[in-house]
């Protein structure tokens, strides 16, 4: 079952030195999977996302042959239409916790308004689904980080709590945007353990991007590779290793190995052609 179709998605923002075109023409398709969009800082991984959630800024001109969520065309979704799926049947994790929580509303008052903004639910009854959604995010206490306020837990209590708050309305897909980059690496394993098991559980297809060409493969289904706003190479995660486009294989190249001499670490040579 396909759960999110792109196909020739195009994000352009006007500058003063001329247009600036952040992704060019990606296609792909989604279903209850795990697929990693993965490249450099730039390369348009984010900027397809927001462009999906529909949270790319006004002034950015977004076409698309076609842009289409469980038979929903996004592109002539309405601004009403789109806040409705948002949240509710499609959820977003962004990179860093401290910049997507509300400094002045405790963590509980926060997964709460999500409820109620798309079920008419009680206090209470909501209450109740927040603290087993705590729960499920492997949050100890989640009564006493419910009465908590954003700046009063970790950096991973923080994430944890995010993941909750885009999952208590059960939504169809999610977008993990660099969810795990400002963790420790033994809290990014918890993360990535929610998520899959979340994932298994639920059966939803997951989008998750990232730098970490590594994590991705270890993680995910599928994997896209995107370089100047375009797809350079698409393969099952198990087959990352055997990667045919020379950035892919550059990526690749500069990771570190256990046990190797390497020193330095080879740098990725771009090539011009790529961008093309």
């Amino acid at each position: 079952m396909t759960l999110l179709s792109v196909d020739n998605l195009r994000v352009t923002f006007p500058t003063r030195t001329g247009r600036v075109e952040a992704v060019r023409g990606v296609s792909f398709t989604l279903g209850k999977e795990r697929l990693g969009i993965v490249g450099e800082s730039g390369s348009g991984k984010s900027q397809t996302g927001r462009a999906i959630m529909g949270l790319t800024p006004k002034q950015a001109e977004i076409s698309a042959d076609r842009l289409e969520f469980s038979g929903i065309d996004l592109l002539k979704a309405s601004d009403k239409e789109r806040r409705a799926l948002r949240g509710r049947r499609v959820g977003m994790i962004l990179q860093d916790p401290k910049y997507s929580l509300n400094p002045v509303m405790t963590i509980g008052r926060q997964i709460i308004e999500t409820l109620q903004t798309h079920e008419r639910i009680s206090n209470r009854e909501a209450r109740e689904r927040a603290l087993v959604m705590l729960e499920a995010v492997q949050i100890r206490d989640p009564g006493r980080v419910f009465d908590l306020y954003p700046h009063e837990v970790s950096g991973g209590m923080g994430q944890r709590a995010m993941i909750a708050m885009m999952l208590v309305c059960g939504p169809e897909l999610l977008i993990a945007d660099e969810p795990t980059s400002a963790l420790d690496v033994t809290v990014q394993l918890d993360v990535l353990n929610i998520l899959d098991k979340l994932v298994a559980d639920r059966g939803m297809g997951l989008i998750f991007i990232s730098h970490d060409l590594r994590l991705v493969s270890s993680f995910c289904d599928r994997v896209i590779v995107m370089y100047a706003g375009r797809i350079v190479e698409e393969l099952p995660s198990a087959d990352l290793k055997s990667a045919k486009h020379p950035y892919t294989q550059g990526l690749l190249n500069c990771l570190p190995t256990v046990g190797s001499d390497r020193h330095p670490l080879p740098t990725l040579e771009r090539q011009e052609a790529w961008r093309l």
